[in-house]
């Protein structure tokens, strides 16, 4: 059986005293809203129910139920030059209320975005936000809130997800709110890429929930990054549109998208690129691919130069000959999920990229198949030589998978990672492919990062329309592979080819990157160089303080043991490219972002959060705020908050993920909150699945050994008062470690409304840092509530 996922839209009436720890998930009220003005195209009052379902204004009926879409439209334009592209995103929100409104949406943003700017539009109004420390940006949009002002708060809960928060839009109110951010372009194969992601797919929630909301000890903000999906045959009427002007200096050649009708014009060698008007609804990523005349192995160095030093970003794509009789052999691991969200298109798509690599394997190779949902199979239990028998039997294996269950993508790395190593002069491969629909991104990756062995590599492949391009990139990353992304109605065979060029060999190894001529030495990023792959570049940004110029020098070893060398001038000029300091910043948070993947750090986040404040970047630790200087409306009065559903991504299955629309509609959770289905919730409810056949051979997990009882004592502690700490050390109680640790946990724990945001692991003052020990504490404490329902911050000393 399929059990649901809730999917009513949130409106809640809010007094002046009212507290919203949470986004929660109601049903409207039995009235139906009545807009204020009438001249703002907002319906009479009562909505008109088309015979589909779907209406033209901002209502729809539901299940007899009035929902309201506020979000009216995005409009994205993009300036790209060269290697780099700016970015302005405008939404639309309108409020149909008589009351005031605060819409909140959840939406997502390229991974690598350094997005450094917010302004809210009233009327002829603007309002330009400042950035802060998060919480402070939190206190300060609840006080404007409560004091009747407008204001914006944009919040970043990963990499690539962001939540705009917009309250006291009057009724009948339009206000646009305009994001800036700046990306570094990927270019890869001969093709620069622009990527614009529209929707944020539904996440599997993996972990013990924490009540009453969607959270878990897995993933505690579970409920930030799980907004309302809209069953397919609804419409929001919130459309995108979509401009790209691109200037590369050069002729371009070979415009197109994988993902959507376009329109092309051209003004000498610049091109301008439009959304077709039939191609608007956000339901998956807009992809844009160009190629440029000229020679691409020449380097490019953009630089800029101010009061903080001097900024640059070098690109070079090596000249590198590749040979390709110098293969070592391999022994590859595929890795297919086969969860529910891959029901239909996605595994079908799959099944044929599978069977393309599987005939594409090279003589000497070996290869075995594990396909993950709730459990892990396989197809054998050591790898298989490359035979036409084992293929045959590869290709019925793959044939007879369907999709169902949740994506426990933890449970398949780490088959993997137990899966016998590869023998001597053997490079082992594995190959992921995903949509990445998961909410323990963090966990996954440090998996990876502590147990691949040195010399294998990890390659992400990305099935879908809109794929968790963050999860797969940052895989890659810490495999030392490459990550692809194919649609599900996109050919494969270009997709293959590509592949099997990069997992042969890569063409550069062992890159070194180091800086000569005078002063101070620059701080570099990425901290260490990639491996590189066919026609993949080196992007590397820098900062040297003192601005003085000098020059990179790249080395490495070429395929064959070959020594490759190559020198590049960085001058800096007074006149430069305005985006390559926040470039620079972006990647600087990201690098440190990645040595926290295992847990955050006092050292980590501080560093995070100045990196932020000094770039005047979004970070998970930073926030944009804007309020308006005026009261706008009632402080006393009674105010309205929607949480904006999102489309379906295009080629998902709502039932694959949600289970029948009857029971999706029917399955709330007490308070309104939202209540995962069975299949999007947590681990320990497993048993009401509905389980693929039998599994040809079961993969176990990673042994756990067996807890025993460690006594956990409290020794200090700062911002805790007497209940707070009674509660704490009977909560502390039930946590079990591992035996043969002894030392001091220096914790720094973050709380609102009671609720543990953030637990912080001090490693300067801390004794122990094992994950063994840190992991089951640091989850443990997220669980726990206090009974005061603080907000702030408390120090915590433990000792093991």
């Amino acid at each position: 059986m399929k059990l649901s996922f809730v999917l009513p839209l949130t409106v809640l009436l809010v007094g002046v005293a009212g507290s919203l720890a949470h986004f929660a998930i109601a049903q409207l009220p039995t009235r139906s809203p009545s807009p204020a003005n009438s001249s703002s195209g907002l319906g009479t009052g009562e909505s008109p129910a088309a015979s589909d379902g779907v209406t033209g204004g901002l209502y729809v009926q539901m299940d007899g139920q009035e929902q309201v879409f506020p979000l009216r439209h995005t409009e994205v334009k993009a300036q790209v030059s060269g290697n780099v592209s700016r970015v302005e995103m405008t939404q639309t929100f309108e409020n149909p209320f008589e009351e005031p409104l605060e819409a909140v949406y959840v939406f997502p943003l390229p991974d690598e975005a350094a997005v450094d700017d917010m302004e809210i539009q009233i009327g002829d109004r603007t309002i330009r936000s400042d950035i802060k420390r998060r919480e402070e940006a939190q206190e300060l949009y609840q006080q404007a809130i409560e004091q009747g002002q407008t204001a914006g708060l944009l919040e970043q809960e990963r990499d690539n997800i962001f939540t705009q928060s917009l309250a006291n839009i009057r009724p009948g109110e339009q206000i646009d709110v305009t994001i800036r951010y700046t990306e570094s372009l990927k270019f890869e194969g001969g093709d620069y890429e622009f990527v614009f992601p529209l929707v944020v797919g539904p996440r599997y929630i993996p972990g013990t929930p924490i009540a009453p909301s969607s959270d878990t000890d897995q993933v505690p903000d579970a409920s930030r990054i799980t907004p309302p999906v809209l069953p397919p045959e609804v419409r929001s009427g919130h459309d995108i549109g979509v401009t790209v002007d691109i200037d590369a200096g050069v002729p371009l050649q070979d415009v197109h998208s994988t993902s959507h009708q376009i329109r092309t014009s051209r003004n000498g060698q610049a091109v301008r690129v439009t959304l077709d008007g039939e191609d608007t609804i956000p339901n998956k990523d807009l992809v844009l691919r160009y190629r440029v005349a000229g020679d691409r192995t020449q380097a490019t160095v953009l630089n800029q130069v101010d009061e903080r030093g001097g900024h640059f970003a070098a690109y070079l794509i090596p000249a590198v000959e590749y040979d390709a009789d110098e293969i070592v052999p391999k022994d590859v691991v595929f890795l297919m999920d086969t969860s529910g969200s891959q029901e239909g298109d996605p595994l079908a798509k799959s099944q044929e990229l599978m069977r393309r690599m599987i005939n594409g394997l090279n003589p000497d190779d070996t290869f075995t198949i594990i396909d993950f949902a709730n459990t892990t199979t396989q197809l054998s239990a050591t790898p298989l030589p490359n035979t036409a028998a084992n293929r045959a039997r590869a290709i019925a294996y793959i044939n007879q998978l369907d999709a169902n269950g949740g994506t426990e993508l933890l449970n398949g790395i780490q088959a993997v990672m137990n899966f016998p190593p590869a023998q001597d002069g053997r490079l082992r491969s594995v190959v992921l492919l995903t949509d990445g629909y998961i909410g323990n991104e963090n966990e996954v990756i440090a998996e990876v990062q502590r147990r691949l062995s040195p010399g294998n590599r990890l390659y992400s492949f990305g099935v879908g329309s809109s794929v968790n391009r963050f999860l797969l990139n940052r895989l890659a990353e810490v495999g030392r592979g490459t990550v692809q992304v194919v649609r599900q109605d996109e050919p494969t065979e270009a997709v293959a080819e590509q592949f099997f060029q990069q997992i042969n060999n890569p063409v550069l190894t062992n890159v070194e990157v180091r800086w000569q001529g005078d002063g101070e030495a620059p701080e570099i990023y990425p901290l260490a160089a990639p491996d590189l792959f066919a026609e993949q570049p080196l992007v590397l940004f820098g900062r040297k303080p003192d601005g003085i110029s000098g020059t990179l020098q790249i080395t490495g070893t070429a395929a064959g043991g070959r020594r490759y060398e190559q020198t590049i001038p960085v001058n800096f000029e007074e006149e430069g490219n305005e985006a390559i300091a926040q470039l620079w910043g972006r990647f600087r948070i990201k690098d440190l972002m990645n040595q926290m993947f295992g847990g955050e750090t006092t050292t980590g986040v501080e560093a995070v959060t100045n990196t932020a404040l000094e770039y005047r970047l979004l970070s998970q630790y930073t926030a944009f705020v804007a309020i308006s200087e005026e009261v706008r409306v009632d402080p006393d009065g009674i105010r309205r908050r929607v949480q904006v559903p999102v489309e379906l991504p295009e080629g998902v299955s709502y039932e694959g993920i949600f289970g029948g629309a009857d029971a999706a509609m029917s399955n709330s959770a007490p308070g309104g909150a939202m209540a995962p289905s069975r299949s999007m919730a947590s681990v320990g409810q497993q048993d009401a699945y509905e389980m693929a056949p039998a599994p040809l051979t079961l993969r176990p997990m990673s042994p756990i050994p067996t807890p025993t009882a460690s006594q956990i004592q409290i020794v200090d502690t700062e911002g805790l008062d007497e209940a707070e700490l009674a509660s704490l050390e009977q909560h502390l109680q039930s946590v079990n470690l591992p035996s043969g640790f002894t030392g001091d946990l220096v914790l720094e724990l973050r709380l609102r409304n009671g609720r543990v945001e953030r637990v912080l692991l001090n490693d300067q003052e801390s004794t122990i840092e094992a994950a063994e020990v840190v992991d089951p504490v640091r989850r443990s404490l997220q669980t726990w509530t206090s009974p005061t329902q603080q907000t702030g911050t408390v120090r915590l000393t433990l000792r093991v």
